[in-house]
This record gives structure tokens, sequence and C-alpha cells, in this order.
């Protein structure tokens, strides 16, 4: 993994004990491993934890860095351990697209199943932090919803594999040393990652892009009015909408189209639904909003789109729409509007 050069200094002191000097060093690496974190574990509070132990866990043992790589490198390594002592203790989260057949349209929605966990976004700022030349540069393919929900359907050592490798530059030996296993073993590990999360990994268009910006303003529009024609006009033909924490999911243009129409916008009218704008994971977010019991409008959910482009269309491929407010507020959207 090539980074720059460790400060001695910093280094001598935590090696002799000194917790500030440590700090210091564990300071400038942790938004990257709480990336790396929130990518093996597909939740902010599930990485949030892994922080917290990677770094407990590397000032124990810190004696164990002898110099020859980077402390950087071993520090990821620390943190890929951890998560995968989290996930022989637990069941891989999902998302409901991935997890069972599509529902039909007027079918009775299931109640949230206690013993499934669902991945779950985080905010920009969380991910890649505040804009600054300085900063690291983030794929934002690689931060997608889509590519976390991939990566949790691979084995745990093939995940960790694809990371180190793929996303964080290490080589063949270094993820060979991190996970206990031959470079050969290393090769088999990454081929079958990599055919698995190819598809998710595809760039979408900038939030910036102008073309963009107007389907989110239409999009806005059309939840305001409780516009399902405006809607549809917005979707793919094979778009995915699904609303965590239920297992339900819906499939295509039609079967999406109905849902909303029938369960969310007839309800809706004649007020329709309000939304705010945000952005997670890289993608277009949105908080919606609905009366609570002193007639302020609270969030009551959070949708994250994922978009793509169809000759030369900007339209949305996936719906995910949160059923728990706590996840716009991490987002950084305002609980109350009004």
């Amino acid at each position: 993994m090539t980074q720059a050069a460790e400060p001695s200094d910093l280094l001598a002191r935590a090696a002799a004990g000194d917790e500030a000097a440590f700090t210091a060093l564990v300071g400038p690496q942790q938004r990257s491993i709480f990336r790396h974190c929130y990518r093996m574990l597909g939740s902010g509070a599930d990485a949030e934890d892994a922080v917290q132990d990677t770094l407990e866990r590397a000032w124990r043992r810190f004696g164990t860095y002898d110099g020859s790589g980077t402390f950087t490198a071993w520090l990821h390594r620390v943190a890929t351990n951890i998560c995968l002592d989290i996930l022989r203790a637990r069941k891989a989260r999902s998302d409901p697209a991935g997890y069972g057949p599509p529902t039909q349209p007027g079918s009775s929605l299931a109640p949230p199943d206690p013993e499934l966990a669902w991945v779950e976004p985080v905010s920009d700022n969380d991910l890649a932090g505040p804009v600054n030349p300085q900063d690291e540069v983030v794929r934002l393919e690689e931060i997608s919803l889509a590519f976390v929900a991939a990566l949790q359907l691979l084995a745990p050592r093939q995940r960790a594999a694809l990371l180190l490798h793929d996303v964080l530059g290490f080589s063949h030996a270094e993820v060979a040393e991190t996970l206990d296993v031959s470079t050969s073993a290393v090769n088999s590990l990454l081929s079958r990652a990599r055919e698995r999360v190819r598809a998710a990994g595809a760039p979408q268009p900038p939030i910036s892009d102008p073309r963009v910006q107007e389907l989110l303003a239409r999009y806005v529009r059309a939840w305001r009015l409780a516009d399902i024609d405006a809607f549809v006009e917005l979707i793919a033909e094979d778009v995915r909408f699904s609303m965590p924490p239920l297992a339900a999911w819906f499939d295509g243009r039609e079967a999406v189209a109905t849902f909303i129409e029938t369960a969310v916008f007839a309800a809706a009218r004649p007020h329709g639904i309000q939304l705010r704008p945000g952005s997670c994971n890289g993608q277009p977010a949105f908080a919606d909003y609905q009366p609570d019991e002193r007639g302020r409008l609270a969030a009551s959910g959070l949708q994250v789109l994922q978009l793509g482009e169809e000759a030369g269309q900007i339209l949305i491929t996936a719906l995910v729409s949160y059923r728990d407010p706590a996840l716009a507020v991490r987002c950084g959207l305002p609980e109350i509007i009004g």
C-alpha cells in the first residue's frame, strides 16, 4: 500500500507509551478507517464501533508494529481483522433486492423481520470529509450504496481481499499477510469477488451534472404534488424500489409505479409529500416529511436514489426508501422543518 513516509518522531514516542503521540498518528487515518469498516460491515453505527475497537487494539498491540510497512497499512490490517471478527459473530447485512424475489403489486407487506439486518447509508462527510484540495480522492463508485450492498454478498475474506487490494492498493503479498493465506489464495479470492461486484461499481453521473439537477427538481415536484405521471417519467424501465426494514421490494417501472400510486401518493393527496435534498454515499438523497402530533413536519424516512444514463437521458435506476428518520438525521438532514 503506497503512502507517504510516517513521522518517525511520533512513531518513536508512541512506541515508548506516549498516548498523545499515538492519537496524533491515528487522527488523520480515522476517516479512512471508518470508510474501510463501513464497506466491510454495511452500517455506519457498526463501522463506528469497529473504528473504536481498531484504535484500542492498535494501541494495545503497538509493539507488534515493526516498521516494515507503513503505519497506515498496519492500521488497516488491524481494522480488517476487527471487521472479520465481527462478521464471524453475526449474519451479513443485505438489501431487500438481494434477499428474495420481488413483491407483486397488491400483495400484503410482511412486517420487519428482527432477524434481518439491512445495508444502511451514511453521510458524505463521514465518507469523504469536507471538500479540500488536500483531501484524498474518493471514487464515488467505491462508496455507492449499490457497491456497499454488493460487498455484503461476498464471503468476508473475499470482501476483505477486494477492498485491501483493489480499493486500498495493498499488494498481493500484503493481502496474503493480512488474511493469513497464500498469494495464490489471494488471486482466487479476488477473482471471485470481482466477478460478483463488477456491475455494482459502475460510475454514476455526478450530482453537479445539470441533467441530474433538473431530474432532482422534477422529482421533488412529483412528490410534492403526488403526481404519479411525473414520477414515472423519471424512473428507468428496470427500476428497483425497496423499503428497509421491510423485506419487500418491487422490480420494474410498472410494479414500482403501481405501489407508489396506491400505497403512497393516493393517501398523500391533496397535500403531497415534502422532501428536503441531501446526499449520502455520494448519491442524491431526500428526507421525506409527515405532520407529527404537534402539527410540525417531521422526518419520516430517507430516500436514496441511484441514477443511470440511458440514450443520453438521466433516469432513476434504483430507489431505496428507508423508513427510519434517524438515518435522515445521520445523513445531515433536519429532523423538523415546520
